[in-house]
């Protein structure tokens, strides 16, 4: 059997604060990227190249920032195979 991992109950664990912080991690880099693409959507259907590069280059920002959250869940959250 896998035993918890001891450092989740000085963090705080399964806290309020805690879940509120996992839903902010992962939900407003995905709100970033839905608004880069309806927005920039919306710039290449009125011809705005301009705005589309802005658009582009928040997609971007909301990609590698999901990507850094994943990295960080298991690098120092809770691993498959357990504490190690």
């Amino acid at each position: 059997m896998q035993q918890p991992n001891k450092n989740m109950n000085v963090v705080g664990g399964n806290s309020l604060a805690m879940v509120m912080l996992r839903l902010w991690l992962w939900l407003v880099p995905a709100l970033m990227l839905f608004a880069a693409l309806l927005f920039g959507a919306i710039a290449v259907s009125d011809g705005r190249w301009a705005l589309f590069a802005v658009m582009f280059v928040l997609g971007i920002l909301a990609i590698s920032m999901l990507a850094f959250h994943y990295w960080l869940l298991f690098r120092f959250g809770k691993s498959a195979e357990g504490p190690k």
